[in-house]
């Protein structure tokens, strides 16, 4: 389906984020994989979808890049997205484990042993989201949006929007263009793989520039069982 290694090229405001993933078939939908690094932090991800690419669940794990504990000082979410509403389950860097619901604006706390429903709900995940909205120049889609790369996470309403194809540049090719919430624009090639943004990443073999150092891994990811 998809897989690619982003680097910060010439023009990003910062030049140490590194960011790769996988968008795969499997035997009943799809998996996403993703590991961004910056230097201080790491981001696990791993979102699973159904055979329509609608996402059921997500997992995240972040770490510091220069912890001596054995677990990075993790900080482990998972995203139940299968009743409609989506659930965090977390576990802090303290060990500390919480459920809550999200809702927009804020957070409720849920009773531990609440049940799953069946349901659906949206995701950001770039790379599914393209895959699965099949726009033509000019499109537009709204769907519910769960942003959830950052501590805090939202939920809202967004619109993905195809813009018109351009050449860009730094790729030396024609690009298809697509913004999110009409701020964030992403560039992929002809099968809707991202391929770079305008904030900067770009394909890791079209720089110059050397790799960045590899951060620690902290054991492997373990979505099923964590946290």
């Amino acid at each position: 389906m998809g897989q690619g290694h982003l680097r910060a090229g010439p023009t990003a405001a910062d030049q140490n984020v590194s960011e790769r993933f996988e968008l795969r078939r499997t035997s009943c939908g799809y998996t996403f994989h993703s590991r961004q690094e910056w230097p201080l932090a790491i981001s696990d991800m791993e979102v699973r979808f159904d055979g329509s690419l609608t996402p059921i669940w997500a997992w995240k794990r972040l770490t510091i890049a220069g912890s001596k504990r054995e677990d990075g000082n993790a900080d482990t979410r998972r995203y139940d997205l299968r009743a409609g509403d989506v659930f965090i389950k977390r576990r802090d860097a303290e060990g500390a484990l919480t459920l809550e619901k999200l809702l927009p604006g804020g957070r409720m706390d849920v009773p531990s042993g609440r049940r799953w429903g069946c349901g659906r709900a949206g995701s950001r995940r770039h790379h599914g989201v393209l895959q699965r909205a099949k726009l033509s120049v000019g499109g537009k889609t709204k769907e519910l949006v769960l942003d959830f790369r950052d501590m805090i996470e939202s939920l809202e309403v967004g619109t993905l929007a195809r813009n018109p194809d351009l050449y860009e540049p730094s790729l030396g090719k024609t690009v298809r263009a697509y913004t999110f919430f009409g701020k964030e624009t992403v560039f992929a090639d002809e099968n809707d793989v991202v391929i770079g943004d305008l904030a900067g990443m770009r394909p890791s073999d079209s720089l110059k520039t050397p790799e960045l150092p590899a951060l620690p891994v902290y054991g492997a990811p373990d979505p099923v069982h964590t946290p």
